[in-house]
């Protein structure tokens, strides 16, 4: 909090990013005013543009390590262990307030960009604009940069101070701020949604041109909207004033919105240099760049700016320059992809080790011995396992066995700690020589919209059978790559866990799985051991304990907010802002 003390803004620590807009000039003194800022329309463009400068902070394998944020989860492993890396510190529960290994930056930071748009908003009316249109799409951006700013701060903190006024005004009175609940947040993240989304001036694509790509959407609004409802309605956050009713109206405001103007899931079949690279347009779907206007995809809503670096730090020891292997896939999360024909091979396990799973007597197309034939075709297009391919139709294959091109190893950076390694994202043909190639983090997709939809409409249904409507939703997510449709009439429960398996297996390495078990409050469940699997000198798969996890008891729940901020804020306010567990 205490940068809303600021009055003025020096230059010098602005994040001026490449959106085709100017950047602001230096000044020798480094600092302006605000009313010079206003008034002045290239400065202004400056300081809007300021206002994306957060975006994509700690998302990807933007974490410290170059990691994914799926190691801090029932995912993947990282193979930071060996240097006591920011996942591992994580997962073994060396995290306090004054030390989180995942908040580097804090989300808390949030409230920075978070007030660069308050001032905007309070501002812009009277700011010397040669184009109204311009006035008006610097309001829409600055609502719907804020509220995708507190969507990240509510995830991990759950209700915050929501902070609107112009704290460059004197007098600001920050002993009146008290923590709002969670839905109260997200009510107030709609309400900046539905400002944006009746904007004027903004489009449902973003830009015109590749240094457009990342502008503020309609879009984007609809994904936090969508993404708010869904979270305030979970379990977790649920208090009862923005229930599951609610929150399947607004989910299927948010889909019927983006379908109607142009999105649809990514289809493309692989062909020319991508028949050698990508399975399935899942897979090669994640290789490529969102392009301007949705031409060739229609699915992304918002994408990170840079490319991933798979190849590089969560990548395979065949590839030149790789350095680490990261993130690497867990048994737990194998054994999630369904066979061929629909069924889930494994039930659960027997034992706590997860040594001894509950194999799905229905499932006849399962092989013990040849465990990763006729799977869902996501399970090869996101993990690399013994006997892959390193590229489609290739000659290099990947072998985890002692002795191996990609061996285990307990100790080695470069080798999987699991048996099996991350191909998400990744592109085979990145390498030290030819560079890197490997995709983009989707930070909000239609596919997510179709699935947020299906589990609030699912939830909010009176009877006991889960709505067709919902079936429909998620079949059409498992209609891109084959698999067959999940039947109607299931009984609610049954679809439920059939849903979460769903968004398990979809959005594998894209930090939905980290919140979605905190929102269900099912971590204590999912996130106690990791397993991996060997191959045996006979040849067999044998499974394997890789770590037993700390970080899975209700505190790990919420994010601690930043010690010195608390305590700030009970200073100013005579108020405990602390969450559960870690004052």
């Amino acid at each position: 909090m205490k940068r809303y003390r600021l009055s003025y803004i020096a230059l010098a620590a602005w994040a001026v990013i490449s959106f085709g807009c100017t950047s602001i000039e230096d000044y020798p003194d480094g600092r302006l005013e605000f009313d010079q800022i206003f008034e002045n329309q290239k400065l202004l463009g400056g300081y809007l543009n300021s206002c994306y400068g957060a975006i994509g902070n700690n998302m990807g394998n933007n974490y410290t390590d170059n990691t994914f944020l799926a190691s801090a989860s029932d995912e993947a492993h990282d193979v930071g262990d060996v240097t006591n890396g920011v996942m591992s510190q994580w997962c073994n529960g060396f995290v306090s307030a004054f030390s989180n290994p995942l908040g580097t930056p804090e989300k808390w930071d949030y409230y920075e960009p978070i007030r660069k748009c308050n001032i905007i908003i309070a501002r812009i009316a009277t700011a010397n604009m040669h184009l109204e249109d311009q006035r008006e799409s610097y309001k829409g951006e600055a609502h719907g940069l804020r509220a995708f700013y507190y969507l990240q701060m509510i995830k991990n903190y759950g209700g915050v101070p929501i902070i609107l006024d112009d704290p460059s005004a004197e007098g600001y009175d920050f002993s009146k701020l008290r923590r709002a609940t969670f839905s109260e947040c997200a009510r107030q993240i709609i309400s900046d949604c539905r400002i944006s989304m009746e904007n004027k001036t903004l489009g449902w694509h973003s830009g015109s041109s590749d240094s457009y790509r990342f502008r503020w959407s309609k879009a984007m609004s609809a994904a936090i909207m969508s993404q708010a409802a869904l979270y305030a309605a979970s379990p977790l956050n649920n208090d009862g004033t923005l229930d599951w009713d609610e929150a399947a109206q607004i989910t299927k405001e948010a889909l019927d919105l983006c379908l109607a103007n142009g999105y649809s899931l990514y289809k493309a079949v692989p062909s020319g240099g991508f028949a050698s690279l990508a399975y399935t347009p899942y897979d090669m779907y994640f290789m490529t760049a969102a392009d301007v206007r949705g031409v060739e995809d229609p699915e992304t809503i918002m994408t990170g700016r840079n490319k991933l670096t798979v190849w590089e730090h969560c990548g395979l020891p065949v590839t030149e320059g790789q350095v680490r292997a990261g993130s690497c896939p867990s048994q737990e999360l194998v054994d999630s992809y369904e066979t061929i024909d629909g069924e889930m091979p494994i039930l659960g396990y027997e034992d706590e080790d997860h040594l001894r799973p509950i194999i799905n007597p229905k499932a006849v197309l399962y092989d013990e011995n040849n465990p990763f034939a006729n799977r869902d075709p996501r399970l090869k297009a996101s993990i690399y396992y013994n006997g892959a391919p390193f590229q489609v139709g290739g000659d290099t294959y990947v072998w985890t066995f002692e002795g191996g091109n990609c061996a285990l190893s307990s100790t080695n950076r470069r080798n999987t700690r699991t048996g099996y390694y991350m191909r998400k994202f990744g592109n085979p043909t990145s390498n030290r020589a030819n560079g890197n190639n490997d995709g983009y983090f989707r930070i909000f997709r239609l596919a997510e919209l179709y699935l947020n939809y299906a589990e609030a409409l699912n939830e909010a249904e009176a009877s006991d059978i889960a709505p067709d409507a919902a079936v429909d939703a998620v079949n059409a997510v498992r209609d891109r790559v084959g698999m067959p449709d999940i039947p109607y009439g299931l009984a609610k429960d049954e679809f439920r866990k059939r849903l979460r398996n769903e968004r398990r297996v979809e959005f594998a390495f894209e930090e939905q799985r980290f919140y979605d078990v905190r929102r269900w409050k099912i971590l204590h469940e999912t996130d106690r051991i990791v397993t991996g699997m060997r191959v045996t000198d006979e040849g067999k798969y044998e499974r394997f304990v890789v770590s037993r996890r700390n970080a899975y008891t209700d505190k790990f729940l919420r994010f601690p907010i930043p010690g010195e901020e608390a305590i700030r804020l009970q200073v100013h306010t005579g108020l405990n802002f602390q969450n559960p567990g870690w004052e």
